[in-house]
């Protein structure tokens, strides 16, 4: 897909789960789109998981998420169109800190870069 390097700054509207939120985007000056936002590189659990780990885990990954959102301000950096269309992927930034890494160095997310998803399940 498009590469768009930006930075973009977002103004978030909803966290949807732990690499997914809806966001209002200056893509130019003037110019804002609303869609979804999938934070690039990471894996968090799905809240309607497989088991009730996975599940509270996903939880605690969305409220993480909104949280770190929260503090802003939120850039995007290496925007892509995702190839399943209806939103962008994009590295995900507050205050210039990536967003992805620091859920995945609190074990709320895996490392992901397409490809097989490690489970989140025993």
């Amino acid at each position: 897909g498009q590469i768009m390097l930006g930075p973009f700054l977002a103004a978030v509207i909803a966290i949807t789960d732990g690499d997914t939120f809806k966001a209002r985007i200056e893509v130019w000056p003037g110019v804002e789109i609303s869609t979804a936002v999938r934070v690039m590189g990471i894996d968090t659990p799905e809240l309607h998981g497989k088991c009730q780990d996975e599940k509270t885990k996903a939880l605690a990954a969305k409220d993480r998420l909104t949280a770190l959102l929260a503090a802003g301000p939120v850039s995007l950096a290496q925007v892509k169109f995702d190839k399943f269309g209806g939103r962008i992927d994009a590295i995900v930034l507050v205050g210039g800190k990536d967003v992805g890494q620091q859920l995945v160095a609190e074990g709320l997310a895996h490392p992901y870069s397409g490809g097989v998803k490690l489970p989140w399940c025993p």
